[in-house]
């Protein structure tokens, strides 16, 4: 009884009122973009302020109050950073909003010209499995993977030839599509393909465009993908290491010829994978 007293009676002092509104006020403003763990390891990319490229900056030199995009904190206690995906479509009122500007880039444009009905024509059945697999993929990102190590720089999942770098404007039969948001590695069909780095095996699948796919969750937010394999040797929930080998390359789904096509996503965001990839292609 003489403790809840007590504990009234503080409650009606000013200063402790203040003090706790502070406090409420700070996890709302923090919780609406980042209730995600902070780890200690924090060996990102440097900042790269371009369409799919990366915002590290130090948390002391951000007023939180005007982020208004989703982020997460990593580092030291006396070096926290602020880490967030820069998606190809962020607006940039959001980096002028706390003192950073996005550099203009600009994206090239590939035309191609396809007569195949197959490829210009969906079925209904056709539709409604891209429904589902669209679904299913989406659903899959929500999931998290925890690990106590991002082991950066990516590694360069297969040899071969750019043929397709990220934020290429696309055009088929003159109709424009979706950018591309990943990285074509032209190789011969039957290259290895390697886990870019720790993880675990969220998906493996054949979906209608992607083919033979992984998906890799890894830690800290970052997630791989892998399409168009020719095969695929690992299954749902196995865990791998940097540098397994998961699949080979191929051909399969929506393509015209063999490639690896690699997705790195950050907070669910596709980025330029060549951010984060040593030895860039």
């Amino acid at each position: 009884m003489l403790f809840q007293l007590k504990l009234q009676r503080s409650l009606l002092n000013p200063k402790l009122q203040k003090l706790i509104s502070v406090f409420v006020v700070s996890f709302l403003v923090v919780g609406c973009n980042s209730l995600l763990p902070i780890s200690q390891n924090c060996n990102f990319p440097e900042q790269n302020l371009i369409p799919g490229g990366l915002i590290n900056i130090k948390k002391k030199n951000v007023n939180l109050d005007l982020i208004d995009f989703e982020f997460f904190e990593c580092g030291q206690s006396k070096d926290l950073r602020i880490i967030a995906p820069i998606a190809y479509n962020f607006d940039m009122k959001n980096l002028e909003n706390i003192g950073l500007t996005i550099k203009n880039k600009e994206f090239r444009e590939s035309r191609i010209v396809i007569k195949e009905k197959k490829f210009n024509q969906l079925s209904k059945e056709n539709l409604k499995r891209i429904n589902l697999e669209r679904d299913l993929y989406i659903n899959t990102l929500k999931k998290k993977y925890s690990s106590s190590k991002l082991n950066l720089p990516l590694l360069s999942p297969t040899k071969g030839i750019v043929s397709s770098e990220y934020g290429v404007k696309r055009f088929i039969n003159n109709v424009r599509k979706n950018p591309h948001l990943g990285l074509d590695i032209a190789a011969e069909v039957g290259e290895p393909v390697y886990a870019a780095a720790n993880g675990k095996v969220l998906l493996s699948e054949n979906f209608f465009y992607r083919g033979n796919f992984i998906l890799l969750g890894h830690a800290q937010n970052l997630k791989t993908s892998y399409s168009h394999l020719n095969k695929s040797i690992v299954k749902k929930d196995d865990e791998v290491s940097k540098g397994d080998l998961i699949g080979f390359v191929g051909s399969s789904g929506r393509v015209t010829g063999p490639h690896l096509h690699f997705e790195v996503l950050l907070l669910n965001k596709k980025i330029d994978p060549e951010v984060f990839i040593q030895n860039n292609l």
